[in-house]
């Protein structure tokens, strides 16, 4: 197994690997959050280059120089706020959690362990809202990790001690861009290291009001065969070394979950939404110049064929040529005066189109099964061992989940095991690769996500209005396509399959 390598400089950022990934990551953020996150990483984006004038020469050439570079500054600017964002990412995002959290987990949870359901990370977060945050991180990028860890256990705890809320083992949740080193045991599959970033707000010395954001190292680390949880600054001063105990004992291993879209280990999985997110951005790009391609062609260029003077001209038209719907100027009569209206091009549209076709199909991959009898036609997709990227996904969180309930109850002395299955029956499931396409696009088209999701939304207890209020809402709110429930939506796109088969 390749594991990552780290020098003394990255101590805080992070080694090679980790900053290629973290661009990815980056991506895929801002696509799935939409245009506000995407103009934070438009330097990445391939934008217009205008030309940049060197400040030198006189005081007149200098200043003509500054006018010219902010003048195509402000043409930049336009550039992107004139770009509207297409959100294929994000809503395929919703509808990949809508999925998974269409039925909820099969939960049978030890007697010691029944606490985890309403406080799993020790902030009031219960067990299904930890699992869903795994779930969303790692079909989105592919990366997340849990420490199973208990406050309080340098020493063994009382029985009454251990049922104390403030003393229970929990879930300390960290995402990608938090784990910036992890080292393994030679050829082995075991984690000999791992290091954290942990971002705390404190208090400015000597201000009352203020407070300031200080960057620790978490590092969980084996040495001699124990366990030890260090805590360590910005300086690379040790503040804390702590040896947790387990049901009386040192432990021989770090209670440490990788979450990943591959599988669970350390090593880093292929990012499940950068391929879409990716196209999406190239699209918001065609976009932006497809609507400064509209702006430029749209106004009329003003050309004036003249024989008189500069001076002539001026003293007959003061205030210059107005070339307003009202404008008025005088000419001699010989003089002609045209607008050239450029024709704009077609093949920015139509690319945007192709992009669109591409994102739909990127979207759709994700959740069909990898199986060689898949084809265009009309066949059902066969069950087999071969299973979708968002199946995998289910099960990896299913694995981890079971795997950091295991670590709760070694630290409480509890033998009766505990389970925790995420669903794995999805809608596609049944569905051909056309009827999964025809999905996937009304999905990214706002379709599907405000019905499929509604269900969802008043389960984790986002909302607790009935649909007809929902959709009442969502046709006040918004512009779009009015959704459909469901089934209504499965019967819709089978339809539309089978119209497809048949023409």
């Amino acid at each position: 197994m390749a594991h990552n390598t780290q020098t003394t400089d990255n101590f805080l950022s992070g080694d090679t690997n980790y900053q290629e990934q973290l661009n990815l990551w980056q991506e895929v953020r801002a696509a799935i959050a939409g245009k506000y996150k995407v103009l934070q990483i438009i330097t990445c984006l391939p934008g217009p280059q205008y030309k940049q004038y060197p400040i030198f020469g006189n005081d007149a050439q200098r200043q003509q120089a500054n006018a010219c570079n902010a003048a195509n500054a402000l043409r930049v600017t336009s550039y992107w706020s004139r770009g509207r964002f297409f959100n294929a990412t994000g809503r395929t995002h919703e509808s990949l959690g809508g999925m998974v959290w269409s039925k909820e987990p099969e939960v049978e949870l030890a007697p010691k362990l029944d606490y985890l359901e309403r406080n799993a990370d020790g902030a009031g977060s219960g067990l299904r809202e930890v699992a869903q945050a795994v779930v969303d991180e790692v079909d989105s990028i592919g990366r997340y990790g849990i420490l199973v860890d208990m406050p309080s256990n340098e020493q063994r705890l009382t029985q009454a001690q251990e049922q104390m809320p403030s003393n229970a083992p929990r879930f300390i949740q960290y995402n990608a861009e938090q784990i910036i080193y992890f080292r393994v045991a030679g050829n082995s599959n075991s984690v000999d290291e791992i290091r954290l970033t942990e971002i705390r707000s404190e208090k400015v010395k000597g201000n009352d009001f203020d407070y300031e954001n200080k960057t620790y190292i978490r590092r969980l680390i084996m040495i001699d065969n124990i366990y030890h949880n260090q805590l360590w600054n910005d300086k690379k001063e040790m503040i804390s070394d702590v040896e947790p105990i387990a049901n009386g004992k040192k432990l021989t291993e770090i209670p440490f979950q990788f979450f990943g879209a591959d599988n669970n280990s350390p090593e880093y999985s292929k990012v499940p939404l950068y391929d879409l997110a990716n196209a999406n951005l190239g699209h918001f790009v065609l976009d932006c110049d497809n609507r400064d391609n509209l702006h430029f062609h749209g106004q009329g260029m003003t050309n004036v064929f003249t024989k008189m003077e500069p001076d002539d001209f001026n003293l007959r038209n003061p205030n210059g040529l107005d070339v307003g719907a009202k404008g008025r100027n005088t000419f001699e009569e010989t003089d002609r005066v045209e607008l050239l209206q450029l024709e704009a091009t077609g093949a920015i549209p139509a690319e945007m189109v192709r992009d669109q076709e591409r994102m739909v199909m990127l979207g759709a991959q994700l959740v069909t099964n990898a199986s060689s009898t898949q084809t265009l036609g009309a066949k059902e997709i066969e069950v087999t061992t071969s299973t979708s990227t968002l199946k995998r996904i289910a099960f990896n969180v299913t694995e981890g989940i079971e795997q950091c309930l295991a670590w709760a109850a070694l630290f409480l002395g509890e033998s009766k095991e505990s389970t925790y299955k995420i669903n794995t029956d999805f809608v596609t499931d049944d569905m051909s690769p056309e009827m999964i396409t025809k999905q996937m696009e009304m999905v990214q088209g706002g379709v599907l996500p405000k019905a499929t999701l509604w269900e969802t939304a008043r389960k984790v207890g986002f909302t607790k209005l009935d649909d007809a209020t929902l959709k009442a809402e969502s046709e006040k709110d918004s512009a779009e396509i009015k959704g459909m429930e469901e089934d209504a939506a499965k019967a819709q796109a089978k339809l539309d399959a089978d119209e497809l088969n048949n023409a």
